[in-house]
């Protein structure tokens, strides 16, 4: 299998393989200027600094293989998806370093942001939307302090300083506490800081031994539109209350879609009422909720030398106009 993996992706694992010595090369010539007393320090750093390069390497493979992707529609049978099984064949031709990755699609997942509208009003289908998902995972947690941590949610991310509901927080509530600190009033930098937000528990975000939590099903960042291809059961389900699991599969089996036409032709026959979510000038269709083309995407690679020295770095990548950024890396 491996050996079928390399022959059949030579271009993509000569990529991550350059990419990784040319990083090495660079890490060479900072050491050779460096000396030290401590050895046993020396070769810990030595090879923590390798392992750093390592996955700095992935992520640059990374931002080549979506600059070179086709922008026409993303799914998962596009080179980015398979990069954990080029990151492992590449392995195959470094002398000792392991190295290992993926790349997710962040269009796959419901965006926190978009649970408030570009003019800071709330948007109910996303809202709705968010509710059904902690109904899908089976979260423990009431209808009311889901409405309230959804208030919340709409006053961290709105710009004004007027509390919602009776479950929302402005700088009023978040002053108060022990250790205080401001409402953000202003969207969310990375799906983590949903955690500072009144009412929402460690728990409802990573999950626990009973449920599954939100983490892997939200981001930040990707202006709200559901990339049809490559959503997970549970996003797709929380797209409306008419979609089960044989939709579901039906969505899976049919998919890729390719042209705008192709997925077009696919929703005419989705049988999904959003006649209740009014968006000014009607009621809410839903091409304009889901889309084939993505933005956003993490990548998460994993450096580890012979000697045990490792390191993770995840970066989110966004592709716009032909070019691939770093949007925020963090290292761990």
């Amino acid at each position: 299998m491996m050996i079928n993996i390399i022959k059949d992706s030579k271009g993509v694992v000569l990529v991550l393989v350059l990419s990784i010595v040319a990083l090495f090369t660079v890490m060479v010539l900072e050491f050779s200027s460096d000396q030290t007393t401590d050895i046993e320090m020396a070769y810990n750093f030595r090879d923590t600094t390798q392992a750093h390069y390592l996955t700095k390497a992935g992520v640059e493979a990374a931002k080549v293989l979506l600059k070179e992707d086709d922008p026409t529609y993303d799914a998962e049978d596009d080179d980015w998806a398979n990069f954990s099984e080029y990151a492992a064949a590449s392995a195959v031709f470094l002398d000792g370093p392991s190295f290992s990755g993926n790349i997710t699609d962040e269009c796959s997942k419901i965006d926190l942001n978009s649970l408030v509208t570009k003019d800071g009003q709330r948007d109910e289908f996303r809202i709705a939307q968010l509710k059904r998902l902690f109904h899908i995972l089976e979260i423990d947690i009431s209808e009311d302090e889901l409405s309230d941590l959804i208030d919340a949610i709409v006053d961290w991310v709105d710009p004004d300083t007027n509390p919602t509901g009776f479950g929302g927080a402005e700088d009023d509530y978040y002053q108060s506490l022990d250790v205080p600190y401001e409402c953000k009033d202003g969207p969310m930098d990375t799906p983590e800081e949903i955690l500072l937000v009144k009412g929402m528990k460690s728990a409802y975000f990573y999950g626990t031994a009973e449920y599954t939590g939100i983490k892997d099903y939200v981001t930040v960042g990707t202006g709200g539109k559901i990339n049809i291809n490559t959503a997970s059961r549970e996003v797709l389900m929380s797209l409306s209350d008419d979609i089960d699991e044989d939709l579901v599969e039906m969505i899976i089996d049919n998919r890729p879609f390719k042209t705008p036409e192709e997925l077009g032709k696919f929703i005419t026959g989705i049988p999904i009422d959003l006649s209740e979510y009014d968006q000014g000038e009607g009621a809410l269709m839903l091409e304009n909720i889901i889309t084939i083309i993505s933005t956003r995407f993490l990548v998460d690679v994993k450096g580890v030398m012979p000697s045990g020295a490792r390191l993770n770095l995840k970066a989110v990548l966004e592709r716009k106009g032909g070019k691939v950024q770093i949007m925020y890396y963090r290292i761990y």
